[in-house]
């Protein structure tokens, strides 16, 4: 497709910065795309370190995102907004797929029967501050209500229901083939963990699980998409990989037994999901998403209360690894949910393109 030509659908995104969820945007995007339905994507802002884009991008400001600015900088971006649709003219997309909360403000300049909110996790829980999560739930509710909504998973399907909300379609995330990699390779790392900024990320939890294992003697590699937490890890863990390829986090998957996640919520989770494509087993706290793949029976105890303590947490992580045909049992088991959820979400996929080339045609999902 070249620049300029008419688009069907457009993804409204905050900027292309390095994250799951932006990763899952985009790969909506792509898979529209190769169902014959025309996709780009409208970055509200630039970022310093952007991902690459499989659909054409426009961008409605060159500036960083920056928290404190944000709502002073949101007047201008609804005013370029408005102008970048008044330019397409006849050549507007008929569907435009609204994503993190940031984008809400847009949706509202969209004529209702053209919103469509790609919803990625409950994400007023993101907040800390109860009484400004309280307030972000009542709007982004609110806005929600105005046009049509595509849930990421069943799980979050239950939790919008529970809102009072209709979800006509669901649009499974799972993890990218890429991350199918070789689950008999030698295993030299004990855990490998993500580190994010966020309260919700708990960073601190993750610090604490790292200074656990130091005294233990067993060995962390660490990844993070952040410079200032790369640079703050320095010589606390045995390996670091900063914004690392999907290839080169496969191969760290491949060398490692176990990965840890410590949020406090997720809408998804993703990259537990991506390091069980190379048999490497998850531990996660239940922050919510996660609960999409780590279904299977034989991964249900490596799913752990929000209250447990991280000594414990640490203490279950190092019986895992400690007994190796139990280990194996659930490497396994891993591999299996991950292969079953590729085979799992083509048809919703293809569904939702359907729906998008013929507005007002969306079905609620069926149920098993």
């Amino acid at each position: 497709m070249k620049e300029g030509d008419a688009l069907d659908a457009q993804i409204v995104l905050p900027s292309l910065k390095i994250s799951g969820g932006i990763r899952e945007a985009l790969r909506l995007g792509e898979e529209l795309q190769e169902q014959g339905l025309p996709t780009g994507v409208l970055s509200m802002w630039n970022s310093p370190h952007p991902m690459a884009s499989p659909v054409p991008v426009s961008m409605l400001s060159q500036h960083r995102p920056r928290a404190a600015r944000a709502a002073f900088e949101l007047p201008f971006l609804m005013f370029r907004f408005a102008r970048w649709l008044h330019g397409k003219g006849a050549q507007a997309p008929t569907a435009l797929i609204f994503t993190h909360y940031a984008t809400l403000p847009l949706a509202l300049l969209v004529p209702r029967n053209q919103r469509y909110f790609f919803v990625q996790g409950v994400e007023w829980n993101f907040v800390r501050n109860r009484f400004a999560s309280a307030a972000l739930r009542q709007i982004v509710l609110g806005v929600y209500r105005s046009g049509r909504i595509i849930s990421a998973n069943a799980f979050l399907s239950t939790q919008l229901a529970a809102e009072g909300l209709k979800v006509p379609f669901e649009a499974p995330i799972w993890a990218d083939p890429v991350f199918r990699g070789r689950v008999d390779a030698p295993r030299d790392i004990d855990f490998v963990l993500m580190l994010r900024k966020g309260a919700i990320k708990r960073l601190d939890l993750n610090r604490r699980f790292i200074e656990l294992a130091r005294a233990r003697g067993l060995r962390i590699l660490a990844i993070t998409p952040e410079d200032e937490i790369a640079e703050s890890m320095q010589g606390s863990v045995q390996e670091l990989l900063v914004r690392p390829s999907a290839e080169q986090m496969r191969s760290a998957y491949e060398r490692s037994k176990c990965f840890v996640l410590l949020s406090e919520h997720e809408g998804f989770g993703l990259p537990p999901l991506e390091a069980m494509g190379s048999g490497c087993v998850p531990i996660c706290r239940d922050s919510g998403g996660v609960q999409a793949f780590m279904n299977d029976p034989a991964l249900a105890g490596n799913l752990l209360p929000l209250a447990m303590p991280i000594e414990q947490v640490f203490g279950h992580a190092t019986q895992v690894i400690a007994d190796e045909p139990a280990w194996q049992r659930l490497s396994a088991a891993a591999r299996h949910r991950f292969d079953a959820g590729l085979r799992e979400g083509a048809d919703a996929r293809r569904q939702l393109a359907a729906a998008l080339m013929g507005p007002g045609q969306l079905q609620p999902p069926e149920r098993p």
